[in-house]
């Protein structure tokens, strides 16, 4: 082999070798896996991507707590690393992981309340982050702070929705503070008179509620698995400017 050949053959392997490093795919994408809890093997299902203006975005499927398009936050992504947090549950739960040299795996730990469990994710195709629809603006007079309990399953839980209207499109989320979740995304808000009704597609629930005559109390019913319980909910606060 004369020189020139070599030096062919070794500008061709060098780009080859460019060639791969560049087409390995990155942290965006659709991830399948679990959680490896002493207790149990909890399956979770996420979706990493990029919105339009280059910002990180992404969602959490946990079946087993028939949860779904639960939105990420605070997504920081360097190089092959990336940690997420999720908006509810008790003890700031939080990933933190690593893409494999291949691209298709990503792994790290799970961090809760104090205690680290592993977590693997195999890529299975292409994200599909779930983007929240932009609603009409609603009326002035549903837009704030309403705080109620629910009665189920032989307890009370105190849930808390706030209403706004953001950059002219109705905006909502739950918090229910006594299971530790703040900020969950409600997905459809529609009024009509003096009813509303709002869509949380994250936990395939549902509420429809009715404005009393003083404005201050909304009376209604909230439906989720099939089963439906009253929900009475009274302002507590004028919406957030």
């Amino acid at each position: 082999m004369n020189r020139f050949t070599c030096l062919g053959l070794c500008a061709l392997l060098a780009f080859a070798s460019t060639s791969v490093a560049q087409s390995k795919p990155g942290i965006a994408g659709h991830w399948e896996g679990s959680i490896n809890a002493p207790s149990q093997e909890l399956k979770v299902i996420i979706d990493l991507d990029r919105d339009a203006s280059g910002a990180w975005i992404g969602d959490i499927d946990i079946p087993d707590q028939m949860v779904r398009d639960l939105p990420l936050r605070n997504i920081t992504v360097s190089d092959d690393s990336v940690s997420f947090e999720l908006p509810v549950g008790a003890g700031e739960p939080k990933f933190k992981g690593k893409l494999s040299t291949d691209g298709t795996t990503l792994a790290g730990d799970f961090t809760q309340g104090g205690s680290t469990v592993p977590f693997s994710l195999k890529r299975t195709g292409d994200a599909k982050v779930f983007v929240l629809p932009k609603n009409q603006a609603l009326p002035d007079k549903f837009a704030g702070r309403w705080e109620g309990t629910l009665d189920a399953m032989g307890g009370t839980l105190h849930l808390v929705f706030n209403l706004a209207n953001k950059a002219g499109a109705a905006e909502g989320t739950i918090d229910s503070p006594d299971q530790g979740a703040v900020g969950i995304p409600m997905s459809e808000i529609s009024a009509d008179g003096d009813s509303i009704k709002i869509t949380v597609r994250t936990v395939s629930g549902e509420y429809k509620g009715k404005l009393g005559e003083d404005g201050k109390v909304l009376s209604g019913e909230w439906s989720q698995g099939g089963s439906s319980m009253a929900l009475v909910l009274k302002k507590s606060a004028p919406p957030k400017n």
